[in-house]
């Protein structure tokens, strides 16, 4: 199978690279920035100049200016979709995967709600509203120029790197750090995807060799999980007892009096349970996931 790749150099992308050449697969990366043919990495404008000899059955587009993103910077996230569609005829291919985000749903929060595709849009967050954007485009230009598209919306991805909030999270775990939290923590429900779950399914996804019609899916793992449980269950990976500090409930009240405390708070003990049972109905997938 050929493969284009965006974002190969990040956290997720370099991994996917990798397990791509270890399945067989024949990979071409796309970037911003680098060019090394004897790499097979290649640069946007490269590969519009049709000197390229890669035929790509699915061109995976995973690459993003920064998740952090501020409003001045959604035109370049926009800008990078736009690219990564222009380079469809180039590399002949009929299929793109996009990776988007759950943030178009919105962000956490202390309500119960199952988020299901059909969830309304409310993106807080620049980056969020960006991939909204680019969602937008993708199925406007897949219906047009008759090529198939998935795009799957994705919660946080679990990996243990420093870089990533969840990453420093297991640091504190790992440390046997004294982690300060609140009983809310034992049952609010978070939604997050195992990079085993994410490399099941594009290995489903790639078998099929062609995908659904301008399909959204939510991708996460089958059962939602507490802060507390996150916790426990990095703990359990290493054989260590995360030290939770249960704080007084009046604490949490006092804090939620303070709009940027309550933001954290939100973040860290809120609730984000996603529906994936569109994609289970799509997709025959192994029973633990």
């Amino acid at each position: 199978m050929n493969i284009a790749l965006t974002g190969s150099s990040g956290l997720i992308g370099s991994r996917l690279l990798s397990d791509f050449k270890n399945m067989g697969h024949d990979v071409l990366c796309i970037s911003s920035s680098e060019s090394c043919p004897e790499e097979k990495i290649f640069l946007y404008e490269e590969l519009q100049s049709n000197k390229i000899d890669f035929e790509a059955d699915f061109l995976i587009h995973l690459a993003t200016i920064n998740s952090n993103l501020d409003e001045s910077e959604i035109p370049l996230e926009i800008s990078l979709i736009e690219k990564v569609i222009n380079s469809m005829q180039s590399l002949n291919c009929k299929n793109l995967i996009f990776f988007s985000t759950t943030k178009v749903y919105g962000d956490n929060t202390f309500e119960q709600h199952i988020i299901d595709e059909n969830f309304p849009k409310n993106p807080k967050c620049f980056y969020g509203e960006a991939k909204a954007k680019c969602e937008e485009i993708l199925l406007n230009s897949a219906l047009e120029n008759k090529f198939n598209s998935l795009i799957l919306r994705l919660p946080p991805i679990l990996i243990n790197h420093s870089k990533s909030n969840l990453g420093k999270l297991f640091q504190l775990v790992e440390r046997g750090l004294p982690i300060p939290s609140f009983r809310l923590g034992d049952s609010n429900q978070r939604s997050f995807l195992s990079y085993n779950l994410l490399t099941c399914f594009l290995g489903e996804v790639l078998s099929k060799k062609d995908l659904f019609s301008s399909n959204i899916l939510n991708l996460s793992d089958k059962d939602p999980i507490s802060t507390n449980g996150l916790l426990k269950r990095f703990g359990k990976s290493i054989n260590k007892k995360p030290r939770i500090i249960y704080l007084p409930n009046f604490f949490f009240k006092v804090m939620m009096r303070v709009n940027r405390l309550q933001l954290i708070l939100r973040k860290l003990f809120g609730n984000f349970h996603l529906s994936t049972s569109k994609l289970r109905d799509a997709y025959k997938l192994p029973k633990y996931f």
